[in-house]
């Protein structure tokens, strides 16, 4: 067979040679053979949790140039597999495995550990493009005829894509050699006293082992060698038009009746595969929640994950840089097309009320004293004159004195300095608010506390009307609107994320423009931005500065919270108050509202 062939070839090649020579993880360039030597240990011994994201990060990039390379438009987000991500077709999300990275077979170089990511990241995109999806929904219960449809389609899909991309096909024996035949006992068939179950495992091993195994497997078993031939015949064909009308389900079928056809079927039904049921969650690398040793070989800790997703993430920014540059410079390359923009109000899941009520109470404490910074507002106070000689009667008066013509009351109401205002919190969703922002919490937790802040604080003030939008860029620029006059429920709060890049200039433009489709006529208007880093290099760092610009000539204020490093002034807020503490906010933002409102007078 072609692939079988070349094997001889394969096994002292690392194919990530090309991606990891020159600019590699290890930075040594004494070795003239291999500079980058036994990387994982290194990455296991280091303390630093950013030198670990940082090897981790470079790994998923050349894990995922191949994975494009090979996939064209139908792009997936490859990540290492945490508690948090796993593999999900519909999202397009493919979890490897941080077993080869965190326990890696003895000799193992780099080059070689980034093949089987590699081959691990193809094999799961290669079921998303030409698997049925019934393969998804329709699994067997019998667990051997699931194993059975494993085997067959894993092995049908990887001889596909090595038809269209014969380069690739070593990936594919990196990954099988490293799953299947570097540990014998993994899948080694266990015997067992009941002889009918014994029977049923053995075959089943034997059946995968001849198929997935790169080592020419061949079984004991004449009936496995026979089924195995014949799969072989069916699906190592060389034609992938041909090949893809295959259906593998009807394929599984003959092979399990041919396997299993000498014996009761119905007592397979009873029995489970004592050695193989990994290999039903082979994708998924998600280790039994109670095994703790293997837990922390496949998955790693979700503040990691975090960080190698904000990593990856500005390494995309930087490679897209120069086609936005490009763009701009050449009149011959054609901008790229504007992203799509999608308001939308996020699904309250469980935790939303939870995690609104946790920022609620961090910043209860100073709500009264914002909502003291905006006496100028429309807030109501009542006084109460009694012992009058007309009015409303005073029940109490007239129960208590002997005699008097002084029994009437009367209310007054008096309101403050009364001005409206129409407000929007603009803030930051991006992968970057992962980060520390001091006191113990992330960025993201932050700014669901000053959104908290400032709409427990507002909401009794008749006078102002306030919305809370969150944005970031995943495939479009989403807009999720999480507060508003019409909205009501503040759990919404709860549900602000940190994923995708920032679209500032895009998020400023739409938010502008609900606000004064919905705001109230002749109203001033304050759009506050709470973000922490730069905005999407290019069109949209140009569009923060434009859109500032035009609001300012509207009569809009902007005002830029930074919970990061950046200065606000930079991008052309007209006010810009850094993060230091909730009392150094609610003094500025009084200042600034106080200031407001004497331009409004003059």
């Amino acid at each position: 067979m072609a692939m079988q062939s070349q094997t001889d070839a394969w096994k002292y090649k690392s194919l990530s040679d090309f991606w990891l020579t020159g600019r590699g993880l290890d930075s040594n360039k004494s070795s003239a053979s291999h500079n980058y030597a036994l990387f994982s240990h290194k990455l296991l011994s280091a303390e630093d949790i950013d030198a670990q994201a940082m090897a981790m990060t470079a790994i998923l990039g050349a894990v995922a140039r191949v994975v494009d390379i090979v996939h064209g438009r139908n792009k997936f987000t490859v990540n290492f597999s945490s508690k948090d991500v796993r593999t999900d077709f519909a999202a397009k999300q493919i979890a490897l495995s941080a077993e080869p990275l965190m326990d890696p077979p003895p000799g193992f170089l780099m080059a070689d550990i980034v093949d089987v990511l590699t081959g691990m990241a193809l094999h799961e995109a290669a079921h998303a493009q030409f698997s049925s999806p019934e393969y998804y929904t329709e699994m067997p219960g019998n667990p051997f005829m699931a194993v059975i449809r494993n085997v067959v389609e894993d092995t049908y899909v990887e001889h596909l894509t090595s038809l269209y991309y014969p380069g690739y096909a070593g990936y594919f024996w990196k990954y099988r050699r490293y799953e299947f035949d570097l540990e014998p006992s993994k899948w080694a068939h266990k015997p067992s006293q009941d002889l009918m179950e014994n029977e049923l495992n053995l075959r089943t091993t034997e059946f995968l082992l001849a198929m997935r195994s790169t080592r020419d497997y061949k079984s004991k078993i004449p009936r496995v060698n026979h089924v195995a031939d014949m799969l072989k015949q069916i699906i190592y064909i060389d034609n992938p038009g041909r090949l893809e009308k295959l259906n593998t389900r009807s394929v599984t079928k003959k092979i399990y009746d041919e396997l299993f056809g000498n014996l009761i079927q119905h007592d397979i039904a009873y029995s489970l595969p004592s050695s193989l049921l990994d290999y039903n969650n082979r994708g998924k690398h998600q280790a039994d929640p109670a095994d703790t040793s293997s837990r922390n070989k496949t998955n790693i800790p979700s503040d990691l994950q975090n960080l190698i997703q904000n990593m990856r993430q500005e390494q995309l920014q930087v490679a897209n840089m120069s086609e936005l540059m490009e763009a701009g410079l050449d009149p011959d390359y054609p901008p790229p097309p504007p992203p799509m923009v999608v308001f939308r109000r996020p699904v309250l899941d469980d935790g939303a009320a939870e995690r609104y009520d946790k920022a609620r109470q961090a910043v209860k404490p100073f709500v009264i004293r914002l909502r003291n910074r905006l006496s100028w507002a429309n807030t109501r106070q009542v006084i109460n004159q009694y012992n009058l000689p007309s009015g409303e009667l005073d029940e109490d008066a007239l129960y208590q004195a002997a005699y008097s013509n002084r029994l009437f009351k009367r209310s007054e109401i008096i309101e403050t300095r009364t001005r409206n205002l129409d407000i929007v919190l603009l803030i930051d969703s991006s992968a970057s608010m992962v980060y520390p922002a001091g006191e113990g919490i992330s960025r993201v937790e932050l700014a669901r506390n000053l959104a908290a802040l400032f709409v427990e604080a507002l909401e009794p003030v008749d006078s102002v009307k306030t919305w809370v939008f969150g944005f970031n860029l995943k495939g479009a620029v989403n807009l999720m609107e999480l507060y508003s006059p019409h909205l009501t429920n503040k759990a919404r709060i709860g549900m602000s994320v940190a994923e995708g890049t920032t679209p500032e200039g895009s998020a400023l433009k739409y938010a502008a423009l609900r606000l004064m489709s919905e705001g109230r006529r002749f109203v001033p208007k304050v759009l506050i931005v709470i973000a922490d880093g730069n905005p999407n290099p290019g069109p949209e760092t140009k569009l923060v500065k434009e859109q500032v610009r035009k609001m300012k000539a509207l009569g809009c204020k902007t005002i830029n919270i930074s919970v990061g490093d950046r200065p606000g002034e930079e991008y052309g807020y007209e006010y810009s108050i850094p993060w230091t503490d909730y009392n150094t906010v609610i003094i500025e933002f009084g200042r600034l509202l106080k200031k407001l409102v004497e331009e409004r007078e003059n």
